[in-house]
C-alpha cells in the first residue's frame, strides 16, 4: 500500500530581505542531507504565470521526477524616498508585492496537485535572479534544474539556442553536477547535461578508504571499484538514451505539428482562393447588373429627354393658342361692350319715339344709326363687324365677297370677316318701322 505524501507548501528566504528601507540578511541553514546531491527537480517560474505554468507542466510530464520544487526568485522594488509617509508608502508596496508572489506560488502548488505530484514552493529576494538561483543550486546540491530559455511569445519552431540572458548566464555559471533543461512555451530547447564528478569522487574515495582498510582485498575492491564504474557509464548511458528518445519524441512531434500546422495553412489559402474567387464572380456579377442598369437609366433618360422636349413643344402651342384665345376673348369682351351701348342707344331711342309717338307731329325721320354706312338705307338685317360698326348683313357680305378685308368706315384692315347678328337694333328697327306705318 502506497502513501501520497502531501505537497510541502514551505517558504524559504534565500539572499538579502529588503525591509523599511534597511537591508538584513537571514542566513539559510542547510542541512547534511541537502548537501548531498538533491534529487528534487526544481523548477524557476517567473512572475508572467503563463510561461512559468507550461515549463512546470513539461518537468512534471517528462523529467520523471518524483518530487519537485518551486522557486520563485523575487528582485524587490527600489524605492528610495525620504520622509515618514514615503517609507510606510514602501513598506506597502513591499508587502503588495511579496503578497502578490505567494499568490502566484499557492497557483503553480495547486497544478501540482491536479497532476497528483509532491512539490514545495521557494520564495527568495534578491537583487538578481540568476544570482538567487546560482545560490540555490550551491546551497542546496540541485542536480536537476528545469527553466525558461526565453519567453514565450520569442517561441519559433526552428529554436535551438538560449535567447534568455539569465538562462545563459545560468548555463555558463552553474555548477556541472547541475543537469538542466531550458523549455519554451511547452517545449525543450536545449539540455546542459551534468558530468556527475561527485558521484565519482564519492565512489572513489569509498574505494580508496576500503584499500587502507583492507589491504588483504586488494583485487576485489579493484574489480568492485570498476563495477562501479562500469555501472555509472551504464546508468549515463541510459540515462542519455531516455533524453535522445525523450528528444526525438519531441522532434517527432514538432513535425507533426508543422505539417498539421501546414496542412491548416493550405486549407485556409485554398478556402482564401474559393473565396476570392466567389467575391470575383459576385463582383463581375455586380458590375453587369451594374452597367445594365446604367444602359436602363441612359434609356430612360433619353426617352425623359424627349419627352420633355415634346412637353415643352405642347407647351409652346398651348401658350399660342393661349395667347389668341386671350386676344379673341379681349375682342367678345369689346363687342360686348359695344352691344350693352348699343342696347343703351337702343333704349333712349326708344323712349324718345315714345315721346314722339305721344307728339302730335307725325312726321319721324328714322335714326341715322338705323341707317346702313354702305346702302344708306334703312337696315333690315343688321350685323356688327370686327370694327364695331353695324351693316346691312347683305351689304357687308357683299363687300367682304368682292375681295375686302378692310372696314367700310375706317378703310383699316379687320383682324377677322367674322359677323355678329345685332338683334337688339333689329327689334329696334323693326319696331320703328311698324310705328311708322300706322
Amino acid at each position: 500500500m502506497t502513501l501520497k505524501i502531501p505537497i510541502q507548501e514551505t517558504v524559504k528566504l534565500v539572499g538579502s530581505l529588503r525591509l523599511c528601507g534597511s537591508d538584513r540578511s537571514e542566513p539559510v541553514v542547510v542541512s547534511k542531507t541537502e548537501m548531498v546531491m538533491d534529487e528534487k527537480v526544481y523548477v524557476a517560474v517567473v512572475a508572467r504565470d503563463l510561461e512559468s505554468k507550461s515549463s512546470l507542466v513539461w518537468a512534471i510530464q517528462n523529467t520523471r521526477g518524483r518530487e519537485f520544487c518551486i522557486v520563485y526568485v523575487h528582485q524587490p522594488m527600489n524605492i528610495s524616498a525620504p520622509g515618514e509617509m514615503f517609507h510606510e508608502q514602501k513598506l506597502r508596496l513591499y508587502r503588495k508585492e511579496k503578497e502578490k508572489a505567494h499568490n502566484s506560488l499557492d497557483k503553480y502548488l495547486n497544478i501540482c496537485r491536479q497532476m497528483h505530484v509532491n512539490a514545495e514552493k521557494i520564495y527568495m529576494e534578491m537583487d538578481s535572479v540568476e544570482e538567487g538561483i546560482l545560490q540555490l543550486i550551491s546551497q542546496r546540491g540541485v542536480k536537476k534544474l528545469v527553466m525558461g530559455a526565453a519567453a514565450d511569445r520569442n517561441y519559433t519552431m526552428s529554436m535551438r539556442d538560449l535567447q534568455s540572458k539569465k538562462a545563459i548566464y545560468i548555463s555558463r555559471e552553474a555548477p556541472d553536477t547541475c543537469h538542466i533543461w531550458f523549455t519554451c512555451n511547452g517545449y525543450l530547447i536545449c539540455t546542459r547535461e551534468a558530468t556527475r564528478r561527485d558521484n565519482l569522487n564519492v565512489e572513489g574515495t569509498s574505494s580508496s578508504s576500503l584499500a587502507q582498510s583492507e589491504i588483504n582485498k586488494g583485487t576485489e575492491s579493484v574489480a568492485s571499484s570498476s563495477m562501479a564504474k562500469d555501472d555509472v557509464q551504464i546508468q549515463v548511458a541510459l540515462i542519455e538514451a531516455a533524453t535522445s528518445n525523450r528528444e526525438t519524441r519531441l522532434e517527432v512531434s514538432k513535425r507533426k505539428e508543422a505539417e498539421r500546422a501546414a496542412s491548416d495553412a493550405i486549407k485556409r489559402a485554398k478556402e482564401s482562393e474559393n473565396l476570392y474567387l466567389n467575391e470575383l464572380k459576385r463582383r463581375k456579377e455586380i458590375e453587369k447588373s451594374l452597367k445594365e442598369a446604367n444602359e436602363e437609366m441612359e434609356k430612360m433618360r433619353s426617352e425623359g429627354e424627349a419627352r420633355v422636349a415634346e412637353s415643352n413643344m405642347v407647351i409652346t402651342n398651348l401658350q399660342g393658342k393661349y395667347s389668341l384665345s386671350m386676344k379673341v376673348l379681349r375682342r367678345l369682351r369689346d363687342e360686348q361692350e359695344e352691344l350693352k351701348r348699343e342696347i343703351s342707344e337702343v333704349s333712349k331711342l326708344k323712349s324718345k319715339r315714345e315721346e314722339e309717338e305721344a307728339s302730335p307731329s307725325k312726321d319721324l325721320e328714322p335714326p341715322q344709326y338705323f341707317i346702313c354706312p354702305i346702302t344708306q338705307e334703312v337696315m333690315e338685317d343688321p350685323y356688327v363687324a370686327a370694327d364695331g360698326f353695324t351693316y346691312e348683313g347683305e351689304a357687308i357680305r357683299g363687300w367682304f365677297n368682292r375681295g375686302h378685308e378692310t372696314s367700310p368706315m375706317t378703310n383699316k384692315r379687320l383682324p377677322h370677316t367674322s359677323l355678329v347678328p345685332n338683334l337688339a337694333l333689329r327689334s329696334a328697327i323693326q319696331e320703328w318701322l311698324q310705328a311708322s306705318s300706322s
